[in-house]
């Protein structure tokens, strides 16, 4: 197959991408460990994005400091999920599933690839995508109904909450950008609603800005877990994006059933 110039604007979109590509090389803009949110690209970037033949991008505003880059090249662009209100689908493996066929057709229409072969690795990944989210299903199902909320550092969790039955008691940034600031009057009626309810856990970003998340937990005596969102270093355990899921889910529960 002679896919030409695939780029993805996160490393996590970029292995899906090569996956469904069957292993067809898929660039990307934000580097591992980046925030997604606060992304900046350089000439660079945009001479990149110029000269490819196809985008995957997440889309939602989760790329915001690339929008306006995006919106100006005349490269194909395939937005994940488009104007979601929530654009952390990864944290969903079925509906990352839901989204591979959108992703395939848009592989197959301008990245040269054979229909054929794209639609066996994507079915291949479907299945993988599948046991994943059975794994984590099985993980997460015995935390026991009083321990299953949390707050989060932003609204990062939503989807991962809603298809694991777990709860989000709320958030210290009212945002899905963790670019936002919290009020002080927000994180007081958030602290005494915590303990009112008895809701001890607070997941934040690794290496996110968290500083009034640990203010929030010195104030209620909650447990921080650092859980990551975005691919870590190519080779470690957070690498891959079946690694890091598993890890999210691993983490959470630990914490959840302290």
């Amino acid at each position: 197959m002679q896919g030409v110039g695939i780029l993805a604007t996160t490393p996590l979109w970029a292995e899906l991408a090569s996956t469904v590509a069957c292993g067809q090389s898929v660039g990307f803009l934000i580097p591992r460990g980046a925030d997604h949110h606060g992304f900046e690209p350089s000439l660079a970037d945009r001479g990149r994005l110029d000269a490819a033949s196809l985008v995957v991008a997440n889309g939602g505003g989760l790329e915001g400091g690339l929008e306006d880059t995006l919106a100006a090249t005349p490269t194909p662009i395939h937005s994940i999920v488009g104007n979601a209100a929530d654009p952390h689908i990864w944290l969903d493996p079925i509906s990352v599933a839901e989204a591979l066929p959108a992703l395939a057709s848009a592989l197959i229409d301008h990245a040269g690839l054979n229909p054929a072969d794209i639609e066996a690795c994507r079915l291949d990944l479907d299945t993988r995508l599948r046991s994943l989210d059975e794994d984590v299903q099985g993980l997460l199902s015995t935390i026991p109904a009083s321990r299953r909320s949390f707050v989060t550092d932003h609204a990062m969790l939503g989807r991962f909450a809603d298809r694991y039955h777990l709860g989000v008691f709320g958030t210290v940034l009212e945002s899905h950008s963790s670019m936002a600031e919290p009020s002080a009057h927000d994180l007081e009626a958030l602290a005494e609603e915590m303990s009112e309810q008895g809701v001890a856990v607070i997941a934040i970003e690794e290496a996110g800005h968290d500083d009034d998340s640990r203010r929030l937990a010195e104030r209620t005596g909650a447990t921080i877990v650092e859980i990551p969102l975005r691919l870590g270093p190519e080779g470690s355990p957070t690498g891959t994006y079946e690694g890091m899921l598993r890890i999210l889910a691993e983490r959470l529960d630990d914490a959840l059933r302290g």
